[in-house]
């Protein structure tokens, strides 16, 4: 089997997208407003991506900080599994262990040292193009868009087609 083929295999068995925040879903960037409140800038390409492809798999987050910012995005975006705080990627998703999906059924993209362990587990693991070194390493797919300004968007394009779902 060639590589793009094991890669649209792995595809076709998703039921579940997780994603990392910061380096995945933003450019890792925060900004501060006057009140102290982090501000963070989101890709509606990557969002549109999510659209198109939300009534076919659940999404969710695992991501190392809370915030009130990316909530409300998620929640717009009709995210399902929202687990912040959690820098231990593989203890968030345990959490998800009551949805009983085999590894295989579940995506994950993270972009930096405390996301490998969780790319070396699931079935899909996938790293933007800007992500540390040792996680497009354990990656299956590397983007060739950056966090925050394209990556979702290939992961979801990559599902979309290996599904066969028109849009």
């Amino acid at each position: 089997m060639s590589p793009q083929d094991d890669l649209l295999a792995r595809a076709a068995r998703v039921r579940l997208v997780l994603l990392d925040v910061d380096g995945v879903l933003t450019d890792g960037r925060i900004w501060y407003g006057p009140e102290g409140e982090a501000l963070k800038a989101f890709d509606v390409r990557d969002g549109h991506g999510v659209v198109l492809l939300r009534d076919h798999v659940d999404f969710g987050v695992i991501s190392g900080r809370p915030g009130k910012a990316t909530e409300v995005r998620l929640v717009e975006l009709r995210f399902k599994h929202l687990i912040f705080g959690e820098r231990d990627k593989l203890e968030g998703y345990a959490r998800l262990a009551h949805l009983g999906l085999p590894d295989e059924a579940v995506a994950y993209m993270g972009d930096d040292v405390n996301d490998v362990p969780l790319l070396r587990r699931v079935g899909l693991a996938a790293a933007p193009a800007d992500a540390r070194p040792e996680a497009r390493a354990a990656a299956h797919l590397v983007t060739a868009a950056p966090g925050g300004r394209g990556a979702v968007r290939e992961l979801c394009d990559l599902l979309l087609a290996a599904k066969q779902i028109a849009v």
